[in-house]
């Protein structure tokens, strides 16, 4: 017998308490959520929280108001003002992401080892019961991890290429190289799809050519494939694809900030093929860069936007090793 919608999305909130955060009974949870999530997933919401409940923490559930400035990160000063004294926080929204991760005020109490968390932002009622979800293996994924974390934390300088004409450099000496994982440590936080192994390049090491031919955060799929020119850690143009390039250059260009090369990212989940970005990005062996806010990934970097672009069959060198070549580990 098929699982029924009502399974699935209990069976969700019993990952998300259970297996990602493994709440304890006394502590303190905040969930937040905006009026866009409770309109597509009161039921995952309503589920969450009576698990949390169930579990023994003191649960609090917050529905802020969407996000006024679409592409932007957005996140009241009372939800602010909620988040010290949690132990726990869960966002699932749909209009911005700054409950968790791309705010200064969950990612200063996250890196303060103050707080722990799961984040469920932007994503569709698709994409949280996915099989890239549902049926998750962590096993597999911790392995693929642990060697490209371990690559990166070792690694001065990576090189990214790509048959579409990917060719780029950046400085990671000294920043660390992070990696999905369990939230049940404060200090830690989780996406609720697992996942990717993500490095801050240094701030103003950048260098070279992204070759685009992914889906776009925001911007769904390019027609044609989306050119991003960087030099000393920025993006100093896009173009490409004409809706979605000049779209994004102008968004970048008018945003503080917005143009900072934040992240570097490989995939490690092989069930995480669906269509929309924040699945399909973490597909393993795919690559993602991200422009603007760069907190999450140890950047003293901040910004109102933090926007994904992936990039397919990456190879991707260390020091002149190659740990993935054409989308596939290298590693033993």
């Amino acid at each position: 017998m098929s699982e029924t919608e009502a399974e699935k999305v209990t069976r969700l909130a019993n990952i998300v308490v259970d297996t990602l955060l493994a709440t304890k009974k006394g502590e303190k949870v905040l969930i937040v959520t905006d009026v866009a999530g409770v309109a597509e997933n009161s039921d995952i919401v309503s589920a969450i929280t009576a698990r949390s409940r169930k579990a023994g923490a003191e649960t609090l559930l917050v529905e802020m108001n969407d996000n006024p400035t679409p592409g932007s990160e957005y996140l009241p000063e009372a939800v602010q003002k909620m988040m010290p004294g949690q132990d726990i926080i869960i966002s699932l929204t749909r209009t911005t992401s700054a409950p968790l991760p791309h705010h200064k005020v969950p990612i200063g109490l996250v890196r303060s080892n103050q707080v722990r968390g799961v984040f469920m932002v932007k994503r569709s009622r698709k994409d949280l019961l996915h099989e890239s979800v549902l049926e998750a293996d962590y096993p597999a994924m911790s392995k693929v991890a642990n060697d490209w974390q371990a690559a990166f934390e070792a690694g001065e300088t990576v090189r990214v290429t790509t048959p579409a004409g990917t060719d780029f450099t950046a400085n990671i000496k000294g920043q660390p190289s992070h990696r999905s994982n369990f939230a049940h440590e404060p200090g830690r936080m989780a996406p609720v799809n697992w996942g990717e192994v993500y490095q801050g390049p240094v701030v103003g090491t950048t260098n070279g050519r992204a070759v685009i031919d992914g889906p776009v955060l925001g911007f769904d799929w390019p027609k044609e494939p989306v050119v991003v020119e960087m030099k000393n850690g920025l993006a100093t143009s896009i173009t490409g694809d004409p809706t979605v390039a000049d779209a994004l250059w102008k968004l970048v260009e008018k945003t503080e900030n917005g143009a900072n090369i934040a992240e570097i990212a490989l995939g490690i989940n092989a069930k995480a093929n669906d269509h929309s970005c924040n699945t399909y990005k973490k597909g393993l062996g795919r690559l993602h860069i991200a422009v603007g806010n760069g907190l999450v990934y140890n950047q003293d970097v901040n910004s109102d936007i933090h926007i994904d672009l992936v990039m397919h069959e990456p190879t991707v060198e260390i020091d002149g090793k190659v740990i993935v070549k054409d989308g596939v580990s290298t590693q033993d």
